[in-house]
């Protein structure tokens, strides 16, 4: 498994605005929680929730640092919104043995 492959992969797919490329990397039973706790588990539903999010005025994605891990990472992300503002994210991904992304946590970074 080459977990810098699937994370490049995701964030390709996250800037070509590309929900069935990204649907794609996740497990059947994966699990999506976005920053505010709302959970979206089956990769049909967090398929429906990218192409979502692609149609709202997505931010694009920059990622930074990657903690790698034998099944798991967390990447640091300056997520760059339309009105040309900035938000900084970080996802934490697990994976199964195949590759296929079976968790993804958003936490957004909050001011002091």
């Amino acid at each position: 498994m080459d977990i810098e492959a699937v994370i490049d992969s995701y964030f390709a797919a996250m800037r070509a605005r590309d929900p069935e490329a990204a649907k794609a990397l996740y497990a059947d039973d994966a699990t999506f929680i976005l920053p505010d706790g709302r959970e979206f588990t089956g990769k049909d539903k967090i398929g429906g929730m990218h192409a979502h999010v692609f149609t709202s005025g997505a931010p694009v994605p920059f990622p930074g640092l990657r903690i790698i891990g034998e099944n798991a990472a967390a990447v640091e992300i300056e997520a760059r919104l339309p009105d040309g503002s900035s938000r900084f994210t970080t996802n934490h991904y697990s994976f199964d043995s195949a590759g296929r992304i079976v968790r993804l946590s958003v936490y957004v970074k909050t001011s002091l």
